[in-house]
């Protein structure tokens, strides 16, 4: 984390940016990251999701979108758990760009077999679901300290 923090910190050391990150899944990762960075930021939330449960809906749907002006011309990180196969995040980054940012990136903590290799992440998971410090199903299980894989059945 502090690697990732000081590389955004030398990046935009002289800037405002804007994070904004998606409820609820990257709540503790945002937070863990955000403490560690020097320069001035305004924080966003968008609560987004293709899922029920451990099924793709096929559909994304958002459930909050950006409400302040934080985001036109502003550098803009994108703060998110986990990438799949990138349907959802696809949709937030079209919605986002029509709110005229100046940049945005994407960060997220793991990424399902290197679907979105341009995105800075920390790790790759198997293509299995997950559940631990950011990972949840139906909104389970963020609690844990350890990553724990999901049976099937």
């Amino acid at each position: 984390m502090t690697k990732l923090a000081n590389e955004l910190n030398e990046q935009f050391k002289e800037n405002e940016i804007s994070l904004l990150f998606t409820l609820n899944g990257s709540f503790f990762f945002f937070t863990d990251l955000s403490r560690k960075l020097n320069m001035p930021i305004k924080i966003g939330t968008i609560s987004v999701s293709s899922y029920l449960c451990t099924q793709s809906t096929r559909e994304v749907k958002f459930y909050k979108k950006v409400k302040k002006p934080i985001l036109e011309n502003k550098h803009v990180l994108i703060i998110e758990d986990i990438i799949d196969k990138g349907k959802t995040l696809d949709t937030v980054y079209e919605y986002l760009d029509s709110l005229k940012p100046k940049t945005i990136d994407i960060i997220t903590l793991a990424d399902k077999q290197g679907c979105h290799p341009n995105f800075k992440f920390f790790f790759k998971v198997p293509n299995r679901f997950i559940v631990d410090y950011v990972f949840e199903i139906d909104d389970l299980y963020r609690q844990f300290d350890q990553v724990y894989t999901i049976k099937n059945n």
